[in-house]
């Protein structure tokens, strides 16, 4: 705040002060069309502009598109199940075989007993809740010598899951065919299985279906769609797959937290699943899920965006296209940015048919929403420029006012851009631009006058009315120059 102040008159127009300081007010005593400028420097001088010229349309770099559509029921995967069954007392000796995993019925067990020794207990119940601790090694330090025999390891192939007093469920560690002729033989006088292998299919023995007819492919990464997820059995977690859920409209609700890591990992999708590291999965219907690029780029760039591989081994199910932009039905290509990007000074801004923010991506400084027109787009540029309108959807958040220049007057083919600091200096501000069937005036600003400064009030006219104009102790830096138009007679207030 000033602590002292100066009062000069203002007939004219010229420097009033060659040091930093305040600027207070403007005391108005008479004016015929009176106007004043002020300056932040030791001259006056104009600010260099450039304008920013439509002939016609442009090109707005644009996400690649495709969609994955569901006609109707697809298989999922599934793990192989059986069950062992018991009808009477255990005896001690008989052998219950797993693949080439032998485990046996043992009257006690201590830190002695063999590997896959296990405890018969006081009842069926208990021997099958120890068969369960041995078959996946549940809290090794407290139930070996104990519950099974020392050096037993978790059964490789696969895991026990729900039991009874009377009936023990194995299920394949993975889903698939692969584990379907794993041996399930017993010596069990009281006891049996479904089945002679663990998907062989009689009673409660099931295959495992294959999961060859139940991928999606998205550039590198395939996910799996299955009936149970691996982790939920109590099996090391597979990454991507996702659970089909109760119908073809969930299993693309899944399929879209899959590919976007969102949901819950372990429940609609395996834990160990991460961001698909090129696509993001968008808005989806009951029957169509579309995916769009993480990117944009220039024309080598899109051209690998585009042909990222979208293919699926799933019944009833298609993708628009075999790669992200092969353009057939709505496979839409990515549009290179090569062609859609103009510079000021030393900040480039892009045009964009959609911003990354809206699909759900992180926000892209110095987007430029192109929409309807080429009039609305330049509406958006001078919000842009000028940090003003709303940024997310006029411009991407994180763009920021422009640090050297100002958007100024426009219309429906033309946008002037001015210096902020008045002086020659504004000439070497580059304006560049790809933008087609768009100009600058020149590759650098132009018409900029006098020593380097600062607007600090443009061309101020002066009402009939008018007394006084605060300027609320306003600083300035370097000088302060009023120029003046028409005739004018005024007190500046200032330290």
């Amino acid at each position: 705040m000033s602590t002292q102040n100066k009062y000069k008159r203002i007939t004219e127009s010229g420097i009033v002060k060659n040091m930093h300081g305040h600027l207070v007010g403007l005391i108005v005593n008479s004016h015929t069309s009176g106007t004043v400028k002020i300056t932040d420097g030791p001259e006056g001088g104009n600010a260099a502009s450039t304008v920013l010229t439509s002939a016609g349309a442009c090109v707005p770099a644009n996400y690649a598109v495709t969609e994955i559509v569901s006609s109707g029921a697809m298989v999922a995967g599934s793990h192989a199940v059986t069950v062992f069954t018991m009808t009477g007392a255990v005896v001690a000796g008989q052998t219950i075989t797993i693949g080439t995993t032998v485990y046996t019925a043992r009257a006690t067990v201590d830190q002695t007993s063999a590997a896959y020794d296990v405890y018969m207990g006081a009842n069926t119940a208990e021997f099958l809740d120890n068969l369960k601790l041995a078959i996946n090694l549940t809290d090794y330090a407290h139930n070996v010598g104990v519950k099974y025999g020392t050096g037993t390891v978790a059964h490789p192939s696969v895991v026990a899951t729900t039991n009874t007093d009377t009936a023990q469920t194995i299920r394949g560690r993975v889903p698939g065919t692969s584990l379907n002729t794993v041996a399930t033989t017993e010596t069990f006088t009281n006891g049996s299985w479904a089945d002679t292998t663990l998907g062989g299919g009689t009673g409660a023995s099931d295959a495992g279906v294959t999961t060859g007819a139940a991928t999606i492919t998205i550039d590198s990464i395939v996910y799996t769609c299955v009936v149970e997820l691996s982790e939920t059995l109590g099996a090391t977690a597979v990454p991507y797959q996702f659970l089909k859920g109760a119908s073809e409209a969930t299993m693309l609700d899944n399929l879209l937290k899959a590919i976007n890591a969102s949901g819950t990992a372990g429940t609609e999708y395996s834990t160990g699943t991460l961001v698909h590291p090129t696509v993001i999965a968008t808005t989806n219907t009951d029957t169509v899920q579309t995916i769009r690029s993480r990117a944009i780029g220039t024309a080598a760039e899109t051209t690998a965006i585009n042909a990222i591989a979208t293919t699926t081994t799933m019944a009833n199910t298609a993708w628009a296209d075999t790669t992200l932009g092969g353009g057939t039905g709505n496979s839409n290509p990515a549009v290179t940015t090569d062609a859609a990007q103009f510079t000021l000074d030393t900040v480039t801004y892009t045009a964009v048919i959609v911003l990354a923010e809206t699909l759900g991506l992180s926000a892209v400084a110095n987007q430029i929403l192109w929409v309807t027109s080429e009039a609305v787009f330049l509406d958006n540029i001078k919000k842009a420029i000028n940090a003003s309108g709303i940024a997310g959807t006029d411009y991407s958040t994180g763009t920021v006012e422009h640090p050297t220049v100002y958007a100024t007057t426009n219309d429906n083919t033309t946008q002037t851009f001015v210096a902020k600091r008045v002086g020659t200096g504004g000439n070497s501000i580059a304006t560049t631009e790809t933008l087609g069937n768009y100009s600058f005036t020149s590759t650098v600003m132009a018409s900029g006058t006098g020593a380097n400064g600062r607007i600090m009030h443009n061309t101020i006219t002066l009402g009939a009315a008018e007394r006084f104009i605060p300027f609320y102790d306003e600083a300035f830096d370097t000088g302060l120059y009023i120029t003046v138009g028409g005739t004018l007679d005024a007190t500046l207030v200032y330290d």
